[in-house]
């Protein structure tokens, strides 16, 4: 049967990396072009070969600024499917933006992910019910604080108050205008503002910025 689904998977942890494969095996539909244990290898891959989508396992990942912004890239690089313990509110409205990609919990079954595989494959949405409960209720909450920020977006939200544009906050973090705007937008999500000025507005209210 030819494959209909064609992946690269990229997991830190080798045992996880061969819980996939064998997983996937189970259905001849699915094809894993090729594995990687770290962002730039999969990053290198997706530009040497050809699939539908990158599945990403982030059970053992260090939450740090470096792979917030590989997510970012791949995210909107490759439809994506992410299995991760917590939803990452920037990512999955990066996802909705895009209208393509999914979040799975990273103990979902082999019947989940396959079929999320395949629902993404159709150029669908896919997420799961309990990390979807915890969007929502994320949102719900009036309170923003620092730490609901990411450490990188917390650096462009103090360069933003001090008044600098996109490019020389990307000159000050050595990143691109496209990663600075990506922030920003998430930033504003975040804080429920509309503009640049009505974010510093709040993130004051909300001691978010030190005078």
């Amino acid at each position: 049967m030819e494959p209909s689904s064609k992946i690269w998977i990229m997991a830190p942890i080798a045992a996880r990396r061969d819980w996939f494969n064998q997983t996937l095996r189970l259905d001849p539909t699915i094809q894993i072009v090729a594995t990687a244990a770290t962002f730039p290898f999969l990053r290198s891959l997706i530009t040497q070969t050809s699939a539908d989508l990158a599945v990403i396992d982030l059970e053992s990942r260090e939450e740090s600024s470096t792979s917030h912004e590989w997510l970012i890239e791949l995210v909107d690089l490759v439809p994506t499917l992410l299995l991760m313990s917590e939803p990452d509110t920037a990512i999955f409205n990066k996802m909705m933006d895009q209208k393509i990609g999914g979040l799975l919990s990273t103990d979902a079954s082999a019947q989940q992910l396959i079929h999320g595989i395949k629902s993404i494959a159709s150029g669908l949405m896919i997420l799961d019910g309990t990390l979807l409960h915890q969007l929502v209720r994320g949102s719900e909450d009036g309170s923003t604080s620092i730490e609901a920020l990411t450490s990188r977006e917390r650096q462009v939200f103090r360069l933003l108050s001090d008044g600098l544009g996109n490019k020389e906050i990307a000159s000050r973090l050595n990143v691109s205008e496209h990663t600075i705007k990506f922030h920003i937008r998430s930033i504003l999500g975040k804080l429920g503002a509309s503009s640049r000025t009505e974010a510093v507005s709040r993130g004051l209210r909300g001691r978010l910025i030190d005078l």
